[in-house]
């Protein structure tokens, strides 16, 4: 995949996940029941951002998280 592939769906993904979190914000504030949209855009924004993602970056955020859960 060329660069300018990958900078579009890390952007797409990053939009998509900045509207699941708004779309969190409301469903705190306001009590509406949209848990199956958020999850679908939140599942399909992680897809793309992953597809962004190098295979040096993606090693690098895998050993990070491991490192901040298994402790």
């Amino acid at each position: 995949m060329n660069n300018d592939m990958k900078g579009m769906c890390l952007f797409l993904g990053l939009i998509g996940l900045s509207y699941v979190a708004l779309l969190i914000l409301l469903a705190v504030f306001t009590g509406v029941k949209i848990i199956k949209s958020i999850l679908f855009i939140g599942a399909f924004s992680s897809f793309l951002v992953s597809l962004g993602l190098t295979k040096q970056v993606k090693q690098r955020v895998v050993a990070l998280v491991q490192s901040q859960f298994v402790k």
